[in-house]
């Protein structure tokens, strides 16, 4: 993956995405270069400032990034997982990712331990994130086609600036993506909680069920193009370094 891409889509909005750390550093530097610039008028002056906080904050990234790591895959070993794995759930490695798998429904649904957070939470280094699949939101099965104004309008219903950020909710062009805080004596009860909620979401908005382990002939390009894959840093490296795609395991 690309440190940062920019579509222009049919309707003239702009789809962003890339490397979370590389956008996260941008988007700091930027919120610390503005007010600071504003306030002495100093070109370089703001440019130095920024640069010692943003290396700042890159540096506690990179010791939580390293923390992250290692709970990504001792969390196998951890009563919340057994208890999932005992529930139905296999085991899914892709290179260093380790997370679940299973089908319900009819759709799979993933669930790993993402230390790039994405829900708000005090004390809580990493999130269990949850991917529930669903039918492509394209228009002509063509990746550069996204409903864009679908998936806004069910991210605003569902993860509105006024929802509590302890949980969120992001609906991508092939998923719905259930973000909760992680602490020790988080159980797979909460998440099995969680996984039937979702599952009721995606029933009231007709989106269609979707399994990445059948999936149809029309398709099979957009996985060539690595769609279906985890959206998380360790798959993100691996396109980086290798031309084809990641090898999948199941146990």
């Amino acid at each position: 993956m690309k440190l940062l891409i920019i579509k222009k889509q049919e309707d003239g909005s702009y789809f962003i995405d890339g490397n979370a750390t590389f956008i996260m550093i941008i988007i700091i530097f930027t919120i610390t270069f503005i007010p600071i610039f504003i306030s002495s008028k100093n070109f370089w002056t703001s440019f130095i400032l920024s640069s010692i906080f943003t290396a700042f904050v890159s540096i506690l990234v990179w010791i939580s990034t390293s923390i992250g790591k290692k709970v990504h895959s001792k969390i196998f070993d951890r009563k919340v997982f057994t208890q999932l794995r005992q529930r139905g759930f296999q085991k899914e490695s892709i290179d260093k990712y380790e997370g679940l798998i299973k089908t319900i429904e009819g759709r799979t649904v993933r669930v790993f331990y993402n230390w790039n957070k994405y829900a708000e939470g005090n004390f809580t280094f990493g999130d269990i994130e949850i991917n529930l699949f669903y039918k492509p939101q394209l228009f002509d099965n063509d990746i550069d086609k996204i409903d864009v104004e679908k998936l806004r309008k069910l991210n605003k219903k569902y993860d509105s600036f006024f929802s509590s950020k302890t949980k969120r909710y992001a609906f991508t062009f092939d998923k719905l993506k259930v973000a909760i805080n992680y602490y020790p004596w988080t159980t797979s009860d909460k998440i099995d909680k969680e996984i039937f909620k979702a599952l009721d979401i995606l029933k009231e908005n007709g989106l269609e069920i979707f399994d990445i382990r059948k999936i149809p002939l029309e398709y099979s390009h957009l996985q060539k193009d690595g769609a279906f894959y985890p959206n998380m840093e360790y798959i993100w490296e691996n396109f980086e370094k290798q031309q084809g795609l990641p090898t999948i395991k199941i146990e």
